[in-house]
């Protein structure tokens, strides 16, 4: 079936008249229990304000769920998916969703196909919003246009964003929330204004304010990740096993090393190699190829174009510089004697 969304809030009405489910409703919360013949379950819609609402949906379906979603609005959602399978496409593109995976979504006129599997327990977390609600929060014209300028990084695109602890615990809490009338939904608004917060911290391109706050305990890591990078920049560790190795997360260790040490992990391995060539070079007199296969480098092309654009010049044309100084120096000696 086709839902036309015009606004964000129209999704849980579209959804609740399509299956005939029952609905329990006060003035700001509805939830849905959907008919036994379509599964078991239901959805709660927590709407915060105009422009933004919490969906959440707790569904076991006796057969795949499939629907097709045209979003005529303008809508920004970041997503978690507590356990289930979901898959998205949307202007050829496709999106796989299962447990503990979160998505961060910013679309306006496409349809999407969406597709959630029957027979296990579907348990999704949606904070909706339209790009004002985010904008809203920007301090100045400046912060406005950086935060402008992370919409526009995920314009047409479902694209994941990194779990970390707190944003499992934020969820956690949401699901679980205990509170009743007005200060559930006192409640749910902080929890969702701390989700999008979160996200932001996690995400490398939601710092909007700048740089990222260091703590001492996180400088500690960064450094011990140096120490293993400069150990083993023949053989680099990937990210996630450095992560692995110093506790922290993934993200956090790209962004955290690029502030604090003013290069990319990348780039520190590109130098480390470069330092270790010009040693090859001079010191142990190896060609091209032996010093490329030295540092790591699987074919000779990959380092000679790595090293010029490290030291503006091919190997070969450094070694040739080498060897005229030390001509120059060899004929300088000769004269002194």
């Amino acid at each position: 079936m086709i839902l036309n969304i015009t606004t964000i809030h129209e999704l849980f009405d579209q959804f609740t008249r399509m299956v005939e489910g029952h609905v329990q409703q006060t003035n700001w919360e509805q939830r849905l229990t959907i008919p036994a013949h379509i599964g078991k379950g239901y959805v709660t819609r927590t709407r915060i304000r105009p422009g933004m609402e919490i969906m959440m949906t707790d569904i076991t379906f006796e057969e795949d769920m499939k629907l097709q979603l045209q979003e005529s609005c303008q809508l920004f959602e970041l997503s978690y998916c507590v356990s289930g399978e979901m898959n998205y496409e949307w202007n050829g593109k496709k999106s796989h969703t299962s447990s503990k995976i979160g998505n961060v979504t910013f679309l306006e006129d496409v349809r999407v196909y969406e597709e959630k599997k029957a027979g296990i327990r579907n348990q999704l977390l949606e904070i909706r919003f339209t790009p004002d609600e985010l904008l809203y929060y920007a301090g100045d014209l400046t912060e406005k246009k950086q935060m402008e300028t992370w919409l526009r990084h995920y314009r047409g695109n479902i694209d994941r964003y990194p779990d970390t602890p707190a944003i499992q615990r934020c969820v956690s809490d949401m699901i679980h929330c205990t509170h009743l009338g007005t200060m559930k939904r006192l409640y749910m608004e902080s929890k969702a204004l701390e989700f999008i917060a979160l996200f932001g911290e996690s995400d490398e391109y939601g710092s909007v304010g700048g740089s990222m706050l260091l703590r001492r305990d996180d400088i500690t890591k960064l450094q011990q990740t140096r120490e293993l990078v400069q150990n083993h920049f023949e053989q680099p560790l990937s990210i996630r096993e450095l992560a692995k190795r110093v506790g922290m997360n993934e993200f956090k260790l790209k962004k955290g090393f690029r502030e604090l040490f003013g290069m990319t992990i990348f780039e520190l391995v590109r130098q480390k190699r470069m330092e270790k060539a010009l040693w090859y070079m001079e010191a142990a007199s190896l060609n091209v190829g032996e010093i490329a296969a030295s540092v790591g480098y699987s074919n000779a092309s990959n380092f000679t174009t790595a090293f010029r654009k490290h030291y503006g010049c091919n190997p070969s044309e450094y070694v040739k510089r080498i060897s005229q100084l030390d001509s120059e120096r060899n004929m300088l000696q000769n004269g002194l004697n």
